[in-house]
C-alpha cells in the first residue's frame, strides 16, 4: 500500500485531512471569543432592608434584611458607605432600598422607601 494513503487512514478508514482541519479551525473560532472575554463588572444585587444604625465615624450602617437571593441569608449586617450625604440622611427605623455587590458589603444607590414616625419627642417616654 502507499506510504501516503496508510498516512491518512484512521481505523481502516481514509481521513480527510481538509475536513478535520476545517473542524478544529471552527471550533477554535467559536471558543476564542469566551476564552478572551474579558471578566464582566460585578453584578448589582438590589434589596430591602431597615436600618437599625448609623455610625458616622466609622461610615457603618448597620441593616436588618431578609434573605438577600443569590447573595446573602436573612441577617443584621454591618455595610461601609463612602458618601457622607447617605449617613447623614439616614435613621434608625427607615426601610431603605439599596444595591450590593457579590463579596462587598458597601450600601450603593441607597433610597429611603418608608420613615417611621412616631409620636413627638415630647410624648416618648
Amino acid at each position: 500500500m502507499n506510504d501516503s494513503v496508510r498516512e491518512n487512514r484512521c481505523e481502516g478508514r481514509p481521513v480527510n485531512l481538509n475536513f478535520m482541519s476545517t473542524v478544529i479551525l471552527v471550533v477554535g473560532a467559536l471558543l476564542t471569543p469566551s476564552l478572551l472575554a474579558q471578566p464582566s463588572s460585578p453584578r448589582s444585587i438590589v434589596f430591602f432592608g431597615r436600618v437599625e444604625g448609623v455610625d458616622s465615624e466609622r461610615k457603618v450602617v448597620t441593616v436588618k434584611h431578609g434573605k438577600i437571593p443569590n447573595y446573602m441569608e436573612a441577617a443584621t449586617t454591618e455595610y461601609s458607605t463612602e458618601e457622607d450625604a447617605v449617613l447623614r440622611r439616614l435613621q434608625p427605623g427607615d426601610d431603605i432600598r439599596a444595591t450590593v455587590h457579590p463579596n462587598d458589603l458597601t450600601l450603593h444607590q441607597v433610597q429611603i422607601v418608608y420613615r417611621r414616625t412616631g409620636p413627638p419627642k415630647s410624648l416618648r417616654k
